[in-house]
């Protein structure tokens, strides 16, 4: 009897084991899905004339921010965070367990802020801001101990698995750039991924536009994935769109993600250019472009992605003008209807209300659109893909 009893718990530990193991024996890096949850944004104060003069004289080129949120706690421990349904600028600053607050970053164009870990934010706008937070937990710490304990000891399983089985985690060489699918950084996870609400249209793609996501430049390699996780389910269940704004994305390291579902090569509409999205398709760097550039790796990656992208869709030479017309829309620049005459590749501040992809970004849109037709005429002609230093600076093809 006792036999029986000992082989029975050893089954029971056996499958409690590989209920906890399951999920990270991958070669790719275990990420625990996304959880999502909200609070309404408490009734705001103006903040007073005297602080908004100085912020005034201080920054003179900046709208004042005249209304500011008391401190609103949240559920959980959250990631990202982001006033639902608002395409208006807003500032947003977290801190967690009562720490220093953070710098205040501004939240534009409906795209979250990625914190990397916190419970608590404030809101502050030149408008009285209303509505709902938005937060993403995408680091499986929103639950409870058990939670946190479960999906800690899945990382390490995973890391473990991918160490023993001494196989880098990449895909296929392709003619296009390499570029991590929605699987890989989570989206069709049955638990906290990402399914677009409804099947992908399609338009036309005559334009690039560029975007910035505007959050932090100081996320790690393996954060990345993630963040695009959170930024779509911001998107799909914050502002409810159909699916991740972007039509693609890249991370500071270089490394490109697939964005809007409906085929990379396909001209699938997104979500880039209120009035002009079935005629453009769009890139976003992932970082915060205001004041600083993207790195040598990520404008290298956006030529080697926009030079593919333009050309399998027959929109080039790219170093010429094209004509849209727009459907119009309370955040695009020109009233439906209008025709406006654009460069090939441009950013979201051309056709938008906004200040994206930033500053820093906006000067070397014209060196990437030389860069992209350098790079389409040199596979025209039958050239080889490059090799490029790994830490080679400047914009390069």
């Amino acid at each position: 009897m006792r036999k029986w009893v000992l082989l029975g718990a050893c089954l029971a530990l056996a499958c409690a084991f590989a209920w906890v193991a399951a999920p990270a024996l991958s070669l790719r890096p275990y990420m625990p899905g996304g959880v999502d949850f909200e609070k309404g944004i408490p009734s705001a104060k103006r903040i007073s004339a005297a602080a908004v003069a100085s912020a005034r004289a201080a920054h003179p080129r900046e709208a004042p921010q005249r209304w500011i949120s008391p401190p609103i706690d949240a559920p959980h421990r959250f990631d990202l965070v982001g006033v639902a349904r608002e395409m208006r600028t807003v500032q947003i600053r977290v801190r967690d367990e009562g720490g220093r607050w953070s710098e205040w970053v501004e939240q534009d164009d409906g795209t979250p802020i990625y914190v990397g870990g916190a419970d608590q934010a404030q809101v502050r706008a030149a408008f009285r801001p209303r509505g709902r937070l938005h937060f993403v937990n995408i680091s499986g710490t929103s639950g409870g101990f058990a939670d946190r304990l479960l999906n800690s000891a899945r990382r390490a399983i995973n890391t473990a698995f991918i160490s023993a089985a001494s196989t880098p985690v990449a895909q296929a060489l392709a003619p296009k750039p390499t570029i991590v699918s929605r699987a890989a950084w989570g989206a069709d996870m049955p638990s906290g991924g990402c399914p677009p609400r409804a099947a992908p249209e399609y338009g036309t793609v005559q334009a690039a536009v560029i975007h910035h996501t505007v959050n932090a430049n100081d996320y790690t390699p393996e954060e990345a994935p993630s963040i695009v996780l959170g930024i779509c389910r911001f998107h799909v269940y914050g502002n409810g769109w159909n699916d991740i704004g972007y039509n693609a994305l890249v991370d500071r390291y270089g490394t490109l993600y697939e964005g809007r579902a409906g085929g990379l090569k396909q001209p699938v509409v997104g979500a880039q250019a209120q009035g002009f999205n079935s005629q453009t398709t769009s890139i976003a760097s992932i970082g915060d472009h205001t004041s600083e550039a993207p790195t040598p790796q990520a404008q290298r990656s956006i030529i080697q992605f926009l030079a593919w992208k333009m050309a399998v869709n027959r929109a080039y030479p790219v170093t010429t003008t094209v004509q849209l017309t727009s459907a119009g829309g309370p955040e695009s620049r020109y009233p439906a209807g209008a025709v406006v005459t654009v460069p090939r590749i441009l950013g979201h501040t051309t056709l938008g209300l906004t200040a994206c992809p930033g500053g820093a970004m906006i000067p070397l849109i014209p060196q990437i659109q030389a860069a992209v037709q350098k790079r389409i005429k040199h596979f025209a002609k039958g050239g080889r893909r490059r090799k490029h230093p790994k830490h080679a600076g400047g914009v390069g093809t």
